[in-house]
């Protein structure tokens, strides 16, 4: 309870400078831009008419909003976050444009979240899976997928290293270190909790499949930066 605290301490506070402070991390990490990152996820997901998505973790509503405006078809978006103060902001930005009318927005957990079994054909997720418990997460997202519906996440990818003890300490005490002195003590504890989160792409694979999720690609979003791990683009299908 206390690391989902400091998620939302940091995020609250984080909110009105959300998108340009991503923006400047993506690039200083990976050497991407933010609608860079989100056009690509975007990209390969695949969106037919008539469908009904969630956005988790939706923050701002980038992810709805750039939808909306690359994808012309019918369909109806969901975000949900649990940060209010961030969804305030993504209403805001949503109620700008007169084309967001089929964007809605939900406070709420993803790990428990508010929605019928069967409810979505797709669920999307952005830079947040590092911040959750991915099997309850996963868990979470089969059951509100419809039989044949289709996931599609991307966040930073880790590397074997860092399952070694020392090499995982060292990475938690750098991203610390990183946002206590760049942001403040709540994003520093929220980011180094989330290392333990981030999967190698073979690790996803493999909790995926133990899931039951089928037609699984993982497609790696290369870094510029030959330090960091690439991002990981992962789709997957629920079965019928």
């Amino acid at each position: 309870m206390k690391e989902q605290d400091n998620i939302i301490e940091a995020f609250t506070e984080l909110a009105p400078r959300y998108e340009k402070v991503v923006d400047n991390e993506l690039k200083r990490f990976w050497g991407w831009s933010y609608a860079g990152f989100i056009d690509r996820l975007i990209e390969l997901t695949p969106i037919s008419e008539g469908d009904f998505i969630l956005d988790l973790a939706t923050g701002t509503s980038v992810i709805p909003r750039r939808l909306i405006q690359k994808v012309r078809k019918e369909y109806e978006i969901i975000g949900l976050d649990i940060t209010a103060r961030m969804l305030k902001r993504g209403k805001e930005k949503i109620d700008q444009d007169k084309e967001n009318i089929n964007i809605h927005l939900a406070c709420g957990d993803a790990m428990v979240m508010p929605f019928s079994n069967e409810s979505f054909n797709v669920v999307m997720c952005g830079l947040a899976t590092h911040h959750m418990n991915v099997p309850r997460m996963l868990a979470e997202i089969k059951r509100v997928l419809r039989n044949g519906g289709r996931i599609s996440m991307a966040d930073v990818g880790g590397s074997r290293l860092w399952h070694l003890f020392m090499i995982k300490a060292i990475v938690r005490i750098a991203a610390f270190l990183y946002f206590l002195v760049v942001e403040n003590s709540n994003r520093a504890w929220a980011e180094a909790s989330a290392v333990s989160n981030i999967r190698t792409a073979e690790e996803w694979y493999a909790i995926l499949s133990q899931l039951g999720f089928v037609d699984i690609r993982i497609t790696k979003l290369h870094s510029k930066r030959f330090w960091m791990p690439d991002p990981l683009v992962l789709e997957a299908t629920k079965s019928f």
